[in-house]
């Protein structure tokens, strides 16, 4: 199956060509404020050097955030609007499982958090177990960074991904069986997107665009909490 992915949760955006689990074509760049100038035409010189057209593509991946309001509501919208005119299922990714799938590919094993810097003093994390694929042990939780650690299962050995590592980074130096991936893990991919997204396309199984949302790492007019508990990609909408 041919996919379309899109990754805008963060400064360092992407997008994906891929059919089945081949990789096409990917492109990644740095778009810090950029995602609506940048978006559109690297979908079009991805799909132009792929040798692809827009006919080509039997379904659309995106990833849902937690991650930046702006760069999330283009990539969204962006993506809908493909399914809409091209009339493909489109699928709706969380951007944590797609920075621990990537983490796993890059050869972690066992326990995986990615983490999410979510501003004032707040993270977005999440628990995976790194099997042949990231399964998630741990919901997706946005607080301080005192609920990260204590939800992490003390004694055990955990790999920490994601752009939120500089600011957990005091608070996990110390404990026990730490481990710090690459920092080239630590960006969401869109070719991480397109392969979680794979499964549910794959057989059939798709979202509504119309109520497909972001989950930004702050919405509008809430407070900082002891920790906000976000709803999984199609489990509700997301705020």
């Amino acid at each position: 199956m041919r996919i379309l992915a899109i990754e805008t949760a963060t400064s360092v955006g992407s997008v994906a060509l891929l059919d089945g689990h081949e990789v096409v074509r990917e492109i990644i760049e740095q778009v810090p404020q950029r995602h609506l100038e940048w978006l559109a035409p690297a979908i079009a010189r991805a799909l132009e050097s792929s040798g692809w057209g827009p006919d080509d593509v039997a379904g659309v991946a995106v990833s849902l955030g937690p991650g930046l309001f702006t760069g999330l509501r283009i990539g969204v919208a962006t993506a809908a609007a493909w399914a809409y005119a091209r009339r493909v299922p489109i699928v709706g990714v969380s951007t944590l499982e797609v920075i621990a799938a990537g983490t796993v590919a890059a050869g972690a094993e066992g326990l995986i958090c990615p983490v999410l810097d979510a501003r004032r003093g707040e993270v977005a994390f999440a628990l995976f177990e790194g099997k042949p694929r990231a399964v998630r042990v741990v919901g997706e939780t946005i607080g301080p960074v005192s609920a990260l650690v204590d939800r992490m299962p003390e004694g055990a050995a955990i790999t920490f991904s994601g752009d939120g590592i500089p600011r957990i980074h005091d608070a996990i130096r110390t404990r026990p069986r730490t481990v710090i991936a690459p920092e080239a893990t630590w960006h969401p991919r869109a070719a991480f997107v397109g392969a979680v997204a794979l499964g549910r396309l794959a057989h059939g199984d798709h979202d509504d665009p119309s109520l497909l949302r972001p989950v930004y790492a702050r919405g509008a007019g809430i407070s900082p909490s002891p920790w906000i508990v976000v709803p999984e990609a199609g489990e509700g909408t997301p705020r």
